[in-house]
């Protein structure tokens, strides 16, 4: 009976330092968890900047898409004003051309009628 009770104390003996041994590798991992948390926590952080950088970058964004919008209207606006000016200037230059038209006409007709009645005058 003295063997079985040293071999059962001896088998006891060997689970408890396989438990211990299993204990200190669980120490030994849990070691890291305070840096593993800080580290966490310093992540939680750049993840909340991160977060509200991109929210401002939408919020300006937002801004240009409307400045683009005003942008592009006084393109337009601009557009129709000279398209507006490019067709006065063309009736500027029909009014004018048709005004010197009429005044060359009446000069020239003044010319023969005179040279007309000079010729007439002269007797010829």
């Amino acid at each position: 009976m003295g063997e079985g009770v040293n071999a059962k104390n001896k088998e006891n003996s060997n689970q408890l330092v396989d438990i211990q041994i299993q204990l200190a590798r669980i120490e030994k991992t849990l070691e890291v968890v305070p840096t593993l948390a800080a580290a966490v926590e310093t992540l939680r952080e750049i993840a909340r900047n991160a977060d509200q950088s991109a929210k401002s970058a939408h919020q300006r964004l937002d801004q240009l898409q409307t400045a683009k919008e005003i942008a592009d209207e006084a393109l337009r606006t601009a557009q129709m004003a000279i398209a507006e000016q490019n067709a006065q200037k063309e009736d500027q230059m029909w009014f004018k051309r048709t005004f010197y038209g009429s005044i060359i006409t009446a000069v020239a007709s003044g010319i023969v009628a005179a040279l007309w009645a000079a010729f007439k005058f002269s007797g010829h």
